[in-house]
Parts: structure tokens; C-alpha cells; sequence
């Protein structure tokens, strides 16, 4: 490859990395990460998968859902394939060939049976620092489709993905570490004017709050905001009302 050749892909990996940096959340990160390998790797279908704790697989992305999803209920059932092998075994799988596949029998024959096998696939783990974004798995219905080229290319853009992946999962973690400090503030100064109004401890009037929470099926910090506003409970049950 020449010193041309190397700019052009230099430049077209900082406008890839520039394209995830701007996506406002994790979903339509991961959304653009499979788009952009889609068109970037000219593959019929790139799909992103997580494993929960629990070893239950998740399509959290993919620009061919419908399909994915038939894939999808293949793994769940089967426990095989180059998605559930990338995700257990955090590390990039390839298949060149479905008809050819002798590693996982039972997923080969249920894939085999759908409306349009894929035919080759390579499979990335998404790791930062330890911690798994996912698996990238990138599919064609074409055999022999990913030559070694194509290969090296999908795993540099694997490591842009993994990594806005990992910051777009930060920014989440953060902004709901906000918001639970907000709500606990708020739960916090409602129960301040609960203990002024009805002369009661702290614990007395964090179980009238639980108390109207439960009996309206409204969430704490919503009763709270009515307190706030209204300086009184609704419909406080006459239990507490004596106990205060």
C-alpha cells in the first residue's frame, strides 16, 4: 500500500471516528456503527449483539432487523454460530463458507433453512479495557466474501466502535447518575416539608411517601414533586396522618 493510499484510509477512519463521536446517545451509536461498516466493508448485513449476564443474547443494532431477529432465535436456540462464538469467546470468528461449516452443526442447519442464509461472516469482539461493548458481526450471502484485506479493515473498525461505543455508555452512566442525584434531592426536600407539616421524624415521612407512592402506582419522585408543590400529601392514608 502506497504512502496515497495510506492518507486516503487515514482520513477516511478520522471521518468515521468523527461520525460516531457526534451521535447524541448509545442507541444511535450503535445504530451508526452498523451502518458505517455496512457501507464502508459493502457486506449484505452488519448486525451488533450483547450477551446479558444471564447468557441471553441481544440484538441491540442491525441494518437488516427482520433477518436479524430470524438469526437471532437460531442462536438463542442452538447456542452456536459466529455471533454467540465472537460474544463467549471475545474474539474476532470468521466463516468463509456456511455450506462448507462443520463448527457448529445445529446453527448450520436451522441457518441453512432460512429464507436467505448468509453464506460467509467474521465476527468482532468489542472490547475496551477489559469490558465488552458486544460483538460487530458482519455478514454476506455471498461465499469467500471476506478476504484478508476486508478482514483487516472490519477489525480496525471494530476498535473506532468499541471505543464510542465504551464513551457513548459513559455519557449514559452519567447522565443517569445525574438524574438519580436530582430525583434523590428533590425526594430529599419533600420530605423536609413533610416533617415541618405534619411534626414528624425523617423515617415517618419517607414512609408517607412510599405510602402514596404504592397505594396511587406513582413513582416516588413524582409524589415527591407534588409534595413540593403542593406542601401536603394527596390522599394521605389516616394511618400515618395518627402516626405523625
Amino acid at each position: 500500500m502506497g504512502a496515497n493510499e495510506d492518507f486516503d484510509g487515514a482520513r477516511m477512519f478520522a471521518r468515521i471516528a468523527r461520525e460516531l463521536a457526534e451521535q447524541t446517545d448509545l442507541q444511535s451509536t450503535g445504530e451508526r456503527v452498523v451502518t458505517l461498516a455496512k457501507t464502508l466493508i459493502g457486506c449484505d448485513s452488519v448486525a451488533k449483539w450483547a450477551l446479558s449476564r444471564q447468557g441471553t443474547i441481544t440484538l441491540r443494532a442491525a441494518t437488516d432487523p427482520v433477518l436479524a431477529e430470524v438469526y437471532g432465535e437460531i442462536i438463542a436456540e442452538t447456542k452456536e454460530g459466529p455471533a454467540w462464538e465472537c460474544l463467549r469467546g471475545r474474539s474476532t470468528v470468521l466463516m468463509r463458507d456456511l455450506r462448507m461449516e462443520r463448527r457448529w452443526p445445529r446453527w448450520r442447519e436451522a441457518a441453512m433453512k432460512s429464507a436467505a442464509p448468509y453464506l460467509s461472516a467474521v465476527g468482532y469482539s468489542l472490547d475496551v479495557r477489559g469490558e465488552s461493548m458486544g460483538a460487530l458481526v458482519l455478514a454476506s450471502h455471498k461465499p469467500d466474501y471476506f478476504s484478508d484485506d476486508l478482514v483487516e479493515m472490519g477489525a480496525i473498525f471494530a476498535e473506532h466502535a468499541a471505543i464510542s461505543l465504551a464513551a457513548a455508555t459513559s455519557d449514559e452512566k452519567g447522565d443517569n447518575l445525574q438524574v438519580a442525584l436530582a430525583s434523590n434531592r428533590r425526594i430529599g426536600i419533600s420530605i423536609g416539608i413533610l416533617m415541618s407539616s405534619y411534626r414528624c421524624t425523617e423515617e415517618q415521612a419517607f414512609d408517607m411517601l412510599r405510602a402514596v407512592s404504592q397505594s396511587h402506582h406513582h413513582k416516588l419522585r413524582e409524589v415527591a414533586e407534588d409534595v413540593i408543590l403542593t406542601g401536603a400529601l394527596p390522599e394521605l392514608p389516616a394511618r400515618l396522618v395518627q402516626a405523625g
